[in-house]
């Protein structure tokens, strides 16, 4: 059973009494990793609250392919089967083209225990959803909508005053977490120093229906001419297309007519067709990793916060889930009701553990990231050299396809 306590406390700013929720973890942002961390907190007994500016839906552009051995972890956590309940379909592996459109290499999904055989896919904010479903089911409070916060160290304790347009209250905790995207305002407020790489081209996003799909949804990746374009399986029969542009294009694909995009796609595609297109995102990418909390009190920083990605091979959110994990499985040793000198040695750990299996991650994808962002490609003949290399030598494609699924090859 989870007891909150909760008193009155009075606001001397505006003479109203306004709840105080005391709380073991307050986790800072609800997206993907703040509700990856208090799902993967469930059936602990620990006190979990989350606080969130957003009051709508997660950005249906970010990552929604889910690895063969992440798959296990979320089955742990008790989301699995919600997700495949949600929409969530099957996915093989990844087939490479060239320019001309002609098959180079398809990197399946590994037989290996301890993981799935398959990718799976449901869109981003579905994805959100059943974590913070599975969080508040098992006694999380979700605080969303707030327009202003602040946090202060009262009495070896953390304490977030919040505000939103119809409520206004106050959280205390002992561990304080971030989790709060690449702009982290708790990374900002407590000055930690971060590595950061901006990359020289957004990625355009579009949704559309190709005409022909295989039996078995894989995610392709064409090596064209000017640039690398992904096409990955959405839920329902959609494909998102992913690719780098040059500030010049934007205008063009956010304002062009389907058909003008239609004929664009397929200069760079000649062989996938769409049936539908439509323009759906433009961000720009960046790659950073934030160094550890060094100050006074129980803190941390997790997901985009902590270790933005690019998009490439999509690794962002199953890092996130990674991350969660390893941190929840740490903070899983603590009853409820424990105090800071209890937990900061367990986010020593936590650190330490971070850099030793999550680094090697990022400066993977942040290879991967600086071979995507090129709109000159001259038809990636090194890449293509390589692929075609793996083509021929199973050793080679088999590293590649435990490398994708999510295993260290």
């Amino acid at each position: 059973m989870v007891v909150w306590f909760v008193h009155a406390n009075h606001d001397m700013g505006t003479g109203r009494w306004v709840a105080l929720l005391q709380v073991d973890i307050a986790i800072i942002g609800s997206g993907i990793a703040g509700a990856s961390l208090a799902a993967a907190l469930t059936d602990t007994g620990l006190r979990v609250a989350l606080l969130d500016r957003r009051n709508e839906p997660l950005d249906t552009a970010r990552g929604d392919h889910i690895q063969p051995a992440v798959q296990p972890l979320l089955a742990r956590w008790g989301v699995l089967e919600a997700m495949l309940a949600a929409g969530a379909e099957y996915r093989a592996g990844t087939r490479w083209f060239d320019a001309q459109g002609s098959h180079l290499l398809t990197v399946p999904v590994p037989e290996i225990e301890g993981a799935a055989s398959a990718f799976l896919f449901l869109n981003h904010e579905k994805i959100g959803q059943v974590l913070l479903d599975r969080a508040c089911q098992s006694g999380a409070v979700s605080i969303a909508g707030i327009s202003q916060w602040e946090v202060e160290r009262v009495d070896q304790e953390w304490r977030i005053d919040w505000r939103s347009d119809s409520a206004s209250g106050a959280v205390r905790c002992t561990l304080l977490v971030g989790a709060d995207g690449t702009a982290s305002s708790l990374r900002q407020r407590f000055d930690i120093p971060v590595e950061r790489h901006r990359y020289q081209y957004p990625i355009a996003v579009l949704y559309g229906r190709q005409r022909a799909l295989p039996d078995a949804r894989t995610l392709d990746v064409y090596l064209g001419h000017e640039r690398m374009i992904s096409m990955i399986p959405r839920t329902g029969g959609g494909t998102k297309v992913g690719f780098p542009v040059s500030s010049d294009e934007i205008a063009f694909w956010r304002n062009e007519p389907e058909e003008r995009l239609h004929e664009r796609l397929f200069r760079w595609c000649p062989t996938a067709e769409f049936d539908s297109l439509a323009f759906g995102a433009m961000y720009p990418p960046v790659s950073q990793q934030s160094g550890a909390y060094r100050g006074e009190g129980a803190m941390t920083l997790i997901g985009d916060a902590r270790h933005a990605m690019h998009p490439a091979r999509s690794m962002g959110m199953n890092t996130c889930f990674r991350v969660a994990d390893q941190l929840a499985g740490l903070l899983s040793k603590l009853p409820p009701g424990f105090n800071e000198d209890a937990v900061k040695p367990l986010l020593t750990q936590f650190d330490a553990e971070f850099e030793a299996e999550l680094t090697p991650r990022l400066a993977e994808n942040h290879a991967a990231g600086l071979q995507m962002d090129t709109i000159k490609g001259a038809g990636f003949p090194e890449l293509v050299e390589q692929l075609q290399l793996a083509a021929e030598n199973v050793g080679i494609r088999e590293a590649m396809a435990l490398k994708a699924a999510g295993v260290r090859g």
